[in-house]
């Protein structure tokens, strides 16, 4: 009896060892799971701050870090897991998916508590505004913006905090309330500089410059541009832009265009196509071959900007746009998405006819202007051979009738002829002059830079032999050109201060934009030697002592 007893006594025993020992178990299970977890949404917190770029095999380990903290964390973990959620949807480009996941992230947020993670809060809140802009939705933006803004008061960063108002123009662009822009700009600018960001408040002006040149407000863009440039932090000691804000360099150029600077807007655009904006690099170079009445340069350069144009169009073109809208809108998902597809497939063919039709109506008006330019530089041509063939037969029969002067009387009868012959051709000569002073200047110049004696010095400066240096007849055939085609040129440079004949053969060369090491070879002498003429020269007519502005000088000179 005691022995049955005391087995049912152990048996008890055991049973509640068991249950304790499974219980602790369970504990010590759950704990590890937990701690496992955390280390895991660690790792991948890391691998977003260290900017990895996610792909999909990353798709199971967020999922998971959802199903676990769901129910098993703070809201602070909860809200994390989120997060990263929809951080790798966005770099794998599910939109709709991230915007949810950032969604259920705010929704996680316990913002009644002291130890609310603001930080992470604030940055669901910055990728939303991200993903709204890029699908230009200004309105969601918005919100998210004030939402971000709200953020950060609470989490006392008040630098965030002025960030995400001044990014309140982003939207106002979107919808092309340009006043409200500018109203922001100056709001944020006045707000850095109460609380000290100096760099911060001259950053905020930079989309006001773009306004104000399309304005054409071009003394206060200076203005703007001067404290940009100064205080902004985004110039270094030379006064190059930073890559990241390179559309600042085709402001640049264009208030260099539009204030008569033209020649140094040229190595902005060209640093606005080699930075990648090409859009607008190609726009501004297309400009500036329009201003040099350059047609070929123009007609390439408008073409890479159509097709740097189009190519942004097709990436955000307005039925992109509502069809991403229509993604949003999960109760109506697959119809909308369907029914967007096909208006987008007949929008993107009707753009591909719209854009074969530009194509073959810039090439026509090419083909049209380089028919123009032909026939135009054919009738200059043909004027001065007619002007100088009757120069030159003017110039024998005053050389015959010079011979005769002192003859005997029985030859007056042909001196009469000669004055008579003389007299006529005197007038064609005039009449050719007239006619050739009416020929607009620009059609002049591009004569002069084709013609015969400009093609042969073109052609020799590719050698670097000395034996092919022009001669001394070359140089005066090129002067005589000049004083043919351009002759306010020379007359403006003869009346000047003396230049020697090195001074003015640069001068010649520089006007027709042939480079230092070119006009070297032709000369027979050393870069060096040309960059010192060209700052002699310089000095000599416009009393600048740089060589650099010699050639932007020369091309203030009136053609008339």
């Amino acid at each position: 009896m005691r022995k049955n007893a005391y087995f049912c006594s152990m048996k008890r025993y055991r049973n509640s060892f068991f249950v304790i020992a499974m219980t602790l178990l369970a504990v010590l299970t759950s704990c590890t799971r937990g701690e496992q977890m955390r280390r895991r949404m660690q790792y991948v917190a890391d691998c977003n701050n260290a900017d990895s770029v996610f792909t999909k095999r990353w798709l199971p380990t967020v999922d998971s870090l959802v199903d676990y903290f769901r129910s098993h964390a703070s809201a602070n973990e909860r809200m994390t897991a989120y997060y990263l959620k929809g951080r790798v949807h966005q770099d794998l480009r599910e939109i709709p998916q991230a915007l949810e996941a950032y969604q259920h992230a705010t929704e996680m947020a316990d913002t009644t508590r002291d130890d609310c993670d603001w930080h992470t809060l604030y940055a669901v809140y910055g990728q939303m505004v991200s993903l709204f802009q890029a699908q230009y939705l200004p309105d969601n933006q918005m919100k998210a913006l004030q939402e971000a803004e709200h953020v950060a008061w609470k989490g006392k960063d008040t630098l965030a905090a002025l960030v995400a108002f001044d990014l309140r123009s982003r939207p106002y662009h979107l919808k092309n309330e340009i006043d409200s822009v500018l109203i922001v700009e100056k709001q944020a600018r006045e707000l850095y500089l109460k609380y000290g960001y100096k760099d911060k408040a001259a950053q905020a002006i930079l989309g006001s410059i773009t306004i104000l040149l399309n304005r054409r407000q071009y003394a206060e863009a200076q203005r703007r541009m001067k404290i940009f440039e100064e205080e902004s932090g985004w110039y270094d000691a030379g006064r190059n832009a930073m890559a990241a804000k390179v559309l600042y360099c085709y402001d640049k150029g264009r208030y260099l265009m539009a204030t008569g600077q033209v020649d140094s807007a040229l190595y902005f655009f060209r640093k606005t196509v080699a930075a990648g904006k090409k859009e607008a690099g190609y726009h501004g170079l297309m400009t500036f071959y329009e201003k040099k009445n350059k047609p070929d340069s123009v007609v390439k350069y408008a073409k890479l900007y159509a097709a740097a144009n189009d190519s942004a169009y097709l990436h955000v073109n307005q039925e992109k746009v509502q069809q991403i809208t229509a993604m949003y809108d999960y109760s109506h998902h697959q119809r909308k998405a369907a029914e967007e597809a096909n208006k987008a497939k007949i929008r993107e063919y009707a753009i591909v006819a719209i854009l074969v039709v530009g194509l073959l109506l810039a090439a026509a008006a090419h083909a049209r202007h380089k028919r123009y330019k032909t026939a135009k530089i054919a009738e200059i041509n043909r004027l001065t051979a007619d002007y100088q063939a009757s120069k030159s037969d003017r110039d024998r029969l005053e050389k015959m009738l010079s011979a005769f002067e002192n003859t005997q009387a029985e030859n007056e009868k042909l001196k009469q002829e000669l004055r008579s012959e003389i007299g006529s051709l005197n007038e064609r000569v005039h009449d050719y002059e007239a006619r050739f002073r009416q020929v607009r200047g620009d059609e002049r110049l591009e004569a002069l830079r084709e013609s015969e004696i400009a093609n042969l010095f073109n052609q020799k400066k590719r050698h670097t032999l000395k034996s092919s240096t022009p001669s001394e007849a070359e140089w005066k055939q090129l002067a005589d050109a000049f004083a043919h085609y351009v002759p306010s040129f020379t007359a403006t440079i003869a009346n000047e201060k003396q230049l020697s004949e090195q001074e003015w053969r640069v001068c010649l060369l520089q006007y027709l934009d042939f480079s230092t090491g070119e006009a070297a070879i032709l000369l027979d002498t050393t870069s060096q030697a040309v960059t010192n003429a060209k700052s002699r020269a310089n000095q000599k007519l416009f009393s600048e002592e740089k060589a650099s502005t010699l050639g932007r000088n020369l091309k203030k000179i009136a053609i008339v």
